[in-house]
């Protein structure tokens, strides 16, 4: 196999920056620390390493760092080391911090819907990959049905809420027709932040408040606390030639994720992401996971609304890093591959492999059912080889150990691949 060539810096900052937009969306709050704010206890951003909260220093109102109190609930261990989301039960008490309050007495519940069913084919799970691949998707993709193409179709707010933050964004090398669209930040008490990307347009108290200059960036940017009520309408989603879904994101910041090894997530926005579905009321809720599938597809019965914590140990299934210091989140290219990549394997029984690439931009390698080498990453054990082809290129892999996966990529055939030990060694 010839050497893999490092891509030229320009196009390395460009595929970044679009990696970064487009699947990795955070509010730069962490860099407030020390900046006036206004309300006590209000807080930005999205989860440990990100948020601040409003407090009183002396005589002034401050951002400083959010640090959860240790008298919040965690999720326990599992024998396994690996611990699958877990949602708060909707409408139970529960002890958790809030975000605008000291003590939360109810969870809120979610009342309407964010978008009219009818509209949707089909919603994803949380814990599959993001569209470029190799890293946790720690929302829910929603995919309207192609006969509304074109049309403005209203989106809603699920419950009660507070916009905090928001921004007007267009991708970092997107092509001239893509139309800028917006990035919306909610609170709704309780530790609960709800999210939603991918908004073309906004209306009512929203647009008041929201930027109006293009940047290149969602990254949440504070606008003045607005209350918007349930089932108020916050703006429309439009199905086009250049966007074919945007993104429902609920955190619950009383629920830290547990992952195989938990070091590489600590600055992760999956930690707290949790089923947004899990929120709503019972007939509203069997709705929505009923339209649960893979991206595209149509709804696929039985499907789970999924765990963040992916990954199947002692097998290829999951998140692999390039070295032990390596976060999820933080993009590295290197010619054929990334920092970190993900095998796995949708509802509709794809799989997908992202991170490797032989040439290219990120993107996901997928092998579907009918393929000669399809076979589930979580059946490729410790002590296996096994070698996945698509018409574009080959991923080969031997699982070493629990904690080491040795991987070779290359356009072509396996057989052309050679010995995957002659490729990049990947940790969990």
């Amino acid at each position: 196999m010839p050497k893999a060539r490092l891509l030229p810096k320009t196009l390395v900052l460009v595929l970044i920056a679009a990696f970064l937009f487009a699947f990795a969306p955070v509010s730069q709050a962490k860099s407030l620390v020390g900046a006036p704010c206004t309300k006590l206890n209000q807080q930005r951003g999205d989860g440990a390493g990100k948020t601040v909260i409003c407090k009183q220093v002396g005589k002034k109102k401050l951002w400083q760092a959010y640090k959860k109190s240790v008298s919040n609930p965690q999720p326990s261990q599992s024998p396994s080391g690996v611990q699958p989301t877990k949602s708060v039960p909707v409408g139970n008490p529960t002890q958790s911090q809030s975000p605008t309050s000291n003590v939360c007495t109810k969870t809120p519940q979610f009342t309407e819907n964010f978008i009219d069913p009818k509209y949707v084919r089909v919603v994803t799970p949380i814990g599959e990959q993001t569209g470029a691949g190799g890293v946790i998707a720690v929302r829910s993709y929603i995919h309207p049905l192609q006969s509304y193409l074109g049309v403005e179709l209203p989106i809603f707010a699920p419950t009660n809420l507070t916009l905090i933050a928001s921004n007007y964004y267009k991708p970092l090398g997107a092509a001239d027709t893509y139309q800028p669209e917006y990035s919306l930040y909610f609170e709704a008490g309780c530790g609960i932040n709800v999210k939603f990307f991918h908004i073309k347009g906004v209306v009512g108290k929203v647009a008041s408040v929201v930027p109006t200059t293009p940047s290149t960036s969602s990254a949440g940017q504070g606008v003045t606390s607005t209350a918007i009520k349930a089932g108020e309408q916050i703006g429309w989603y439009k199905l086009g030639e250049n966007s074919v879904a945007f993104d429902f994101w609920v955190d619950n910041l009383a629920i830290t994720n547990k992952f195989i090894v938990q070091s590489h997530f600590v600055d992760s926005n999956a930690l707290h992401s949790v089923c947004p579905y899990d929120f709503y009321t019972p007939e509203k809720k069997s709705i929505w996971l009923g339209k649960l599938g893979a991206p595209g597809s149509d709804p696929v019965p039985g499907t789970t609304c999924g765990e963040i914590s992916q990954g199947v140990p002692n097998t290829a299934d999951g998140m692999w890093f390039i070295s032990e210091s390596t976060q999820t989140d933080h993009l590295v290219l290197d010619g054929a591959y990334q920092s970190q990549i993900m095998f796995t394997t949708d509802p509709s029984s794809m799989i997908r492999i992202g991170g490797l690439n032989a040439t290219g931009a990120p993107t996901q390698m997928m092998i579907s059912s009918n393929m000669t080498t399809w076979k589930k990453p979580s059946d490729v054990k410790v002590g296996d080889s096994y070698c996945w082809t698509s018409p574009s290129q080959s991923v080969k892999v031997h699982v070493t150990s629990g904690n080491l996966m040795s991987v070779i990529v290359g356009a072509g055939t396996c057989e052309a691949l050679g010995n995957p030990d002659s490729g990049r060694v990947y940790q969990r």
